[in-house]
């Protein structure tokens, strides 16, 4: 049970350090503060994949494929029909923090649209990955995710510059560019890729 959980931590932290180690070895360092939130954002990544419950293609290939997958998959398109409002305001608050670390940490991230089109698209793998866990996949999730990392921007834009402006300095020194982007895609595909909770049973 212990190793079921620590793989995914493993699989979701260890790409991003590997990646800043082969940075560090082509001269492109940061400061201990960046890296401090950069992983502040990670662990926050990985609580994510375990409260949505996320597959992995392992799990596809066991149900006959990706057609079988999307034919067996409890699919919802139509918007709005989910019940209750508390679905609505988890999926609401899951991407907050997402919407606000992304301006906090990365300048770049400073624009609201690209930080509604990361949400969008973290939220889209989240969906995917859970086609074949037999969870409600819900465009209704797509929204609601991509409205609280919005959210979650408008928050750092109201009380980010005033209450936690401290070191932002050494806290924004990027890696590049794509830096979140990059640590997202890298733990998205290695838990989707490479854990398969059956070898621990």
């Amino acid at each position: 049970m212990i190793i079921m959980m620590t793989i995914p931590i493993i699989l979701t932290v260890v790409p991003v350090m590997l990646y800043q180690v082969i940075l560090s070895l082509c001269k492109k360092k940061s400061t201990s503060t960046h890296y401090f939130w950069t992983y502040t954002m990670m662990i926050y990544i990985w609580l994510v994949f375990s409260v949505t419950g996320i597959g992995s293609v392992w799990d596809i290939i066991s149900k006959g494929g990706l057609i079988e997958t999307f034919q067996q998959a409890n699919i919802g398109i139509i918007p709005f029909q989910s019940d209750g409002l508390f679905t609505y305001c988890m999926n609401i608050i899951m991407l907050m923090p997402l919407g606000f670390l992304l301006p906090y940490i990365w300048r770049n991230f400073r624009n609201p649209i690209k930080v509604a089109l990361t949400g969008l698209a973290f939220s889209i793998f989240i969906e995917f990955a859970q086609l074949p866990t037999n969870r409600l996949v819900d465009i209704d999730d797509l929204l609601m995710n991509t409205l609280g990392a919005v959210l979650g921007y408008v928050v750092w834009k109201m009380i980010g510059n005033h209450f936690f402006n401290k070191k932002e300095k050494q806290r924004t020194i990027s890696l590049g560019n794509f830096e979140p982007v990059i640590y997202l895609v890298l733990a998205c595909a290695c838990n989707f890729l490479l854990y398969n909770w059956t070898w621990f049973l």
